[in-house]
């Protein structure tokens, strides 16, 4: 497969309560080389209605076994640049909607956003995921 150009952004992020209707169980989460990209929710960019997603996988989230409600840094990639450009207009403090489907489950604050390349080779894997465990 031949390199392509996405965005990786990271996000802090909370998980909707269930009571509030989000997910009913928890998000195993984490960003070991083998959860990396397990999770594939879809996104809902600022200004954006529900019915409106777009894809962007997650290399990790800082924490692991996520309830609802709970909180944690992730990083997504958006893959799909050149069908929605619209995702190099998302800045830092900017709010994206998680979806699974059409159910709401998680509110992501953007703290910064940075060139990638899709795949991520192993490097830039582990060098943006350094960004989960930082203080």
């Amino acid at each position: 497969m031949e390199p392509v150009n996405v965005l990786a952004l990271g996000i802090d992020l909370d998980l909707v309560p269930t009571q509030d209707g989000g997910r009913a169980t928890l998000l195993p989460g984490g960003h070991a080389r083998d959860s990396r990209f397990t999770y594939r929710p879809n996104w809902a960019l600022p200004g954006w209605p529900a019915a409106k997603q777009t894809a962007g996988p997650v290399l990790g989230f800082s924490r692991t076994d996520l309830r609802p409600g709970h909180s944690a840094r992730a990083i997504v990639v958006a893959l799909f640049i050149q069908h929605t450009p619209q995702w190099r207009d998302v800045g830092p403090d900017e709010v994206l909607r998680m979806y699974e489907g059409s159910r709401l489950c998680g509110h992501g604050r953007v703290a910064w956003v940075e060139p990638a390349t899709w795949p991520l080779p192993d490097d830039e894997q582990d060098r943006l995921a350094a960004w989960l465990t930082a203080t």
